[in-house]
């Protein structure tokens, strides 16, 4: 039986050593990258709903200024509770 072409298991060649770094290091870099994409992604749709819901305020607020004042006050009288505690 020919054994010259059977490796130790406990050694490595710093060939191998040096690739896997590169591969490591590729692989670091594809993962950083796709999370970015997405991260910009999510982050575009939650700047979209925002711009929604702050135009949908608006109206809102336009068509019952009265309630949308009370409820300030309200909204503002409970914060008070809650930190004054």
């Amino acid at each position: 039986m020919n054994t010259t072409h059977l490796r130790n298991p406990n050694t490595t060649s710093p060939d191998s050593v040096e690739t896997l770094k590169a591969e490591l290091s590729k692989v670091s870099e594809t993962v950083k990258s796709m999370a970015s994409e997405q991260f910009g992604a999510a982050a575009e749709k939650a700047q979209v709903k925002a711009a929604a819901t702050v135009t949908d305020l608006e109206v809102a607020i336009r068509k019952n200024p009265t309630q949308a004042a009370v409820m300030a006050a309200g909204l503002g009288f409970v914060i008070g509770l809650v930190l004054t505690r």
